[in-house]
């Protein structure tokens, strides 16, 4: 990819929408914004290279249902970002998604367009995921690394740590009693040390995911369009379970009755959609993509909107291979990262 356009901006959202595996929040609003501020232009998408220079991180943490209530103003990604420039006195060279599934893939594109920086075709997940720790960023030991977040109601909050785990702590009590949702940025990064901890194609990926979805006519053809992707089932919703949960934050339990196979398919979820079962027997779970998607409409369905006598179709797409490469990596997005006692279940060919 050279650069992402206006008119690229729907197929975009729809793939981020898709990559967020149930979570992630909302991607109307955001991408709304962004097409208004590419009018005719466009952000450059540029890949990761170690000669690249600086780079920031961008997300959003927090409530996604109170994002929706009370959206953002448009300026509380660009003052995280701002904000860890000033604190470190290092210029962006450039941005890149903290993740891609969800609101924070065009939120980072409307960040660095706002910025006047390109975008990086990479992200720190593949998809979505509820915690700050289990960005990819910092699987691995870092030295001190700076982080900026910036709440809805304009508190600003600068932390220098090594340890993912204080940034979690730090701004999820801040946020819960100020506003509900927060902006973040981290770094600046050499591009040489996020080369080796981000997941690259990102953008690339969900973009290409979005345009197959739009040019599908049903559950099949979306299969087909989407790389490496299999159907798990696709029937009735018969049950939905939901409780709170203190690693994933939401903890909840659906299960379809598959019309071909008559097969109970059960999905549970922590903020996404985690491990997944068939009769039982596990078949796929992080950090593989489990998505489900209304069988009619082919909108991503969000783990908490899933409903009783829904007919919606699960799809499992592959994860990314960063996850898979040590037991390290994939231990942080395991199913018991998020609160599922489960083991990992191995990729299979579609």
């Amino acid at each position: 990819m050279t650069g992402l356009q206006a008119d690229d901006v729907d197929d975009f959202a729809r793939g981020t929408a898709l990559l967020g595996c149930g979570g992630g929040g909302q991607v109307d609003h955001t991408a709304h914004a962004l097409r208004r501020a590419l009018g005719t232009g466009g952000v450059p998408v540029v890949p990761v290279d170690a000669r690249l220079g600086a780079v920031v991180a961008v997300g959003l943490v927090g409530s996604t249902t109170v994002l929706e209530e009370k959206t953002p103003s448009g300026r509380e990604l660009p003052d995280a970002l701002a904000a860890v420039e000033r604190w470190t006195g290092r210029r962006a060279d450039a941005v890149v998604a903290a993740q891609i599934g969800g609101v924070t893939g065009p939120a980072a594109a409307l960040t660095a367009h706002a910025a006047g920086l390109p975008l990086v075709d990479a992200d720190l997940v593949g998809r979505a995921t509820p915690r700050i720790d289990q960005l990819s960023l910092f699987v691995d030991a870092l030295p001190v690394v700076t982080a900026a977040a910036v709440t809805s109601s304009g508190l600003r909050i600068v932390v220098d740590t090594a340890d993912a785990r204080d940034l979690e702590t730090v701004w999820r009590e801040a946020v819960s009693h100020s506003g509900g949702w927060a902006a973040f940025a981290v770094g600046p990064v050499d591009a040489e040390v996020l080369a080796g901890r981000c997941i690259t194609g990102s953008v690339d990926r969900a973009l290409r995911a979005g345009r197959a979805a739009a040019a599908s006519a049903g559950v099949e053809d979306l299969v087909r369009g989407l790389e490496g992707a299999r159907v798990v089932a696709r029937g009735r919703v018969l049950d939905v379970q939901r409780s709170g949960d203190v690693v994933a934050f939401v903890h909840g339990s659906m299960a379809i009755r598959d019309a071909a196979t008559g097969a109970v398919v059960r999905v549970e979820a922590g903020s996404e959609w985690v491990h997944c079962l068939v009769d039982g027997e596990p078949v796929a779970s992080t950090p593989s993509c489990i998505v489900v998607v209304d069988a009619r409409s082919l909108r991503p369905v969000a783990t908490e909107r899933a409903r009783v006598g829904d007919e919606l179709a699960v799809l499992v797409l592959p994860g990314a291979p960063w996850w898979w490469a040590t037991p390290d990596r994939t231990a942080r997005v395991s199913p018991r990262a998020f609160g599922i006692d489960a083991d990992v279940v191995p990729e299979v060919a579609a």
